[in-house]
């Protein structure tokens, strides 16, 4: 008996799905799990018979009875996902699901979608989702399957010699000003760092713009110090849409990886879990964001950064990853 774990190939480098899943492939390749490669590519240009071919290349090395971890979505279309899944249930493979996206929730135009995603879903012996949030809404769905376990927190792998984080009353955000333009607007005493292209809007004072960055570019700014902020696509968290609730953001390992506590919404799938470990500060708005940067002590950010530390071990080594692919793996198979 094996242990197979999908991966994703052929994306952008900067995709975060593509990111994910090689991540999750990586550590998984560190228990001895064996990987199963898609490549991105326009499915609708095989034949019926052209994808059945290619599908049983990718399925080559796995046996009747093997355990097959599938990172859901490929992104090659749920065409291509549910004839995967058929041919494990064929193989009578036992199927894990680890959803890192579910694209009915994230484009509501795509919410239609919904009951083919949970039939495909309901082919799991076991299913690995990000929040419990996730867990209750897929349920509400129709989702069946009974083990279910709970990701938490994404991991962010690197070899960097980081030092630790001096003081400083800087905030830092970490995504595409095209995706969130409220923040071009920022006027607030705290000066705010954009890791994107200059928007077209005039200069402001405390906002200042560094254009995107490698992962390793990136750790090595933020470890500098400052606060990483996550924040939605719009300035008024009531008007979140739920996925934000439901899914995990990358931007908040990035933040810890590097070591600099990060400044979170309520509203986020983790928040919980950055408040236990006081790991942060969880901000009801971008003002009070802010304010709470301008408000701390250099004791009391030093206590901070003395926690995340220790929290960015875990996230550098795999452990939140390696955890529950052992879990699921053990749970299918007892």
């Amino acid at each position: 008996m094996r242990v197979h774990i999908t991966n994703l190939y052929g994306m952008a480098g900067e995709s975060t799905a593509l990111i994910a899943q090689n991540d999750v492939t990586k550590f998984a390749k560190s228990l001895g799990f064996n990987e199963l490669s898609f490549y991105f590519y326009n499915i609708y240009s095989d034949s019926p018979g052209e994808l059945n071919s290619r599908l049983d290349g990718i399925l080559a090395s796995v046996g009747y009875g093997d355990v097959v971890i599938y990172q859901a979505p490929t992104w090659n279309g749920r065409e291509l996902d549910r004839a995967f899944l058929e041919k494990l249930k064929v193989l009578e493979a036992k199927i894990i699901t680890f959803i890192h996206d579910v694209p009915p929730l994230m484009f509501e135009s795509n919410y239609y979608l919904m009951p083919e995603y949970i039939q495909m879903y309901n082919y799991s012996d076991l299913l690995i989702v990000p929040s419990e949030g996730m867990r209750q809404r897929l349920v509400a769905e129709g989702l069946e399957v009974e083990k279910v376990l709970i990701q938490h927190m994404w991991d962010h792998p690197h070899d960097l010699s980081l030092a630790q984080a001096a003081f400083k009353k800087q905030i830092y955000f970490a995504g595409s000003i095209e995706r969130f333009p409220h923040l071009a607007n920022w006027n607030y005493e705290t000066p705010l760092t954009i890791f994107s292209q200059a928007a077209e809007e005039g200069a402001r004072p405390n906002l200042s713009y560094r254009g995107w960055k490698s992962r390793a570019e990136l750790l090595l700014e933020l470890a500098q110090g400052g606060f990483g902020l996550v924040w939605g696509v719009e300035q008024d968290p009531q008007e979140e849409p739920d996925y934000y609730s439901l899914n995990i953001s990358h931007k908040v390992a990035t933040y810890l990886a590097a070591g600099i506590p990060v400044l979170v919404p309520p509203y986020l799938s983790n928040a919980s879990l950055i408040e236990e470990q006081r790991l942060g500060y969880i901000v009801h708005d971008l003002a009070q964001a802010s304010q709470l940067v301008n408000q701390t002590s250099p004791e009391d950010y030093g206590q901070m950064v003395e926690r995340v530390r220790s929290f960015a071990f875990l996230l550098k080594e795999g452990y939140f990853s390696k955890k529950v692919l052992l879990d699921a793996v053990m749970q299918v198979l007892s």
